[in-house]
């Protein structure tokens, strides 16, 4: 696991992102974000999965307060799909 600042993360992005290493990123000696590469073999399929889950737990949330239902974000994505045909 590679550990950045969000200097090093700014600067160096597109280079870290496209590498197969896991990503913590640290902001002020508290972790801001961790970049986890689907591709990569280097995670367990356990911690994998509970990341995912922990990140769709907190994205409901975030909508449930926000008083966004499922079938609002669904309809969202349908009419943003039929805009880009339109292009």
């Amino acid at each position: 696991m590679r550990i950045v600042g969000m200097k090093e993360l700014r600067d160096h992005a597109t280079k870290l992102l496209r590498g197969r290493d896991p990503v913590l990123v640290m902001r002020r000696d508290k972790v801001a974000g961790v970049f986890l590469p689907l591709d990569g073999d280097d995670l367990a399929l356990e911690l994998r999965r509970e990341v995912q889950l922990g990140l769709a737990a907190r994205i409901r949330e975030s909508l449930t307060g926000k008083g966004v239902s499922e079938k609002d974000v669904l309809d969202d994505f349908e009419a943003s799909r039929k805009a880009r045909r339109r292009r």
